[in-house]
């Protein structure tokens, strides 16, 4: 794919909490730039790590690791869900390569705030409580109801069978700052029923976001629609050539 390899810039593609890399390949196939599908650790071929103890930060140097072995110049974080706290941290870190930061239905704490801490304060403490009773795995029931509500039934028990319980500490740890690109997208799902629309328009607000574009999906639009989030994040792209 030649239009690829001419381009000095590259997606990090980040998902969120129990998925794995896998959840972009629909995507991948229709961006126009080199992309990193990462998988955080206790997945992929991060397998062999436990993710029951792990700190923010650990989940972030996993990521930093991986993205040491890309070779595109200049990056754009994709961050879905939960992993925009990790997203926000990569940006910061490598200040002098991330030119641009999409979220994409994404948690954006305020400054030195937590995934928690963005929620509204008594979902907050109904989710501390679960952790503490029940781990960070949610019953198959939920998971269908709020990440798959518009997702067939073999990608529905494929995200069910493959889900990986994250650290506690990756929900709890405060972001250590809080610097986004001045390029930064909020991609809006208008039929998410794992973060409402209310905490959208909030995360909204933290991203101070130049661009907020709506599509009609649920929570993993790269599944149910990824033809059209990819026309999304190319046009995002050569904006910044």
């Amino acid at each position: 794919m030649e239009i690829k390899s001419q381009k000095n810039i590259g997606f990090i593609l980040i998902h969120g909490a129990g998925l794995g890399a896998w959840i972009w390949e629909d995507l991948i196939s229709n961006l126009d730039y080199p992309c990193l599908a990462i998988d955080l650790p206790g997945r992929g071929k991060h397998a062999d790590i436990s993710t029951t103890n792990l700190s923010l930060n650990q989940y972030v140097e996993s990521v930093l690791f991986d993205i040491n072995q890309f070779s595109p110049a200049k990056l754009i974080i994709v961050a879905h869900s939960i992993s925009g706290v990790i997203g926000i941290e990569i940006a910061n870190k490598l200040q002098n390569r991330v030119i641009g930061f999409i979220a994409i239905s994404a948690s954006i704490p305020s400054t030195n705030g937590s995934y928690i801490s963005s929620l509204p304060f008594f979902t907050g403490l109904f989710l501390r409580a679960i952790f503490m009773f029940a781990g960070t795995r949610p019953p198959a029931s939920v998971i269908q109801g709020g990440l798959c509500n518009d997702l067939d039934d073999k990608c529905t028990s494929k995200i069910i069978n493959h889900f990986i319980p994250e650290s506690k500490k990756l929900y709890t740890d405060k972001l250590r700052s809080q610097v986004i690109p001045d390029n930064s997208l909020y991609i809006h799902l208008k039929k998410d029923l794992a973060l409402s629309e209310a905490i959208q328009v909030r995360m909204i607000n933290n991203l101070h976001a130049k661009q907020v574009i709506d599509i009609d999906s649920g929570h993993l639009p790269m599944l149910s629609k990824p033809n059209k989030l990819a026309q999304i994040l190319n046009t995002f792209a050569s904006s910044l050539i």
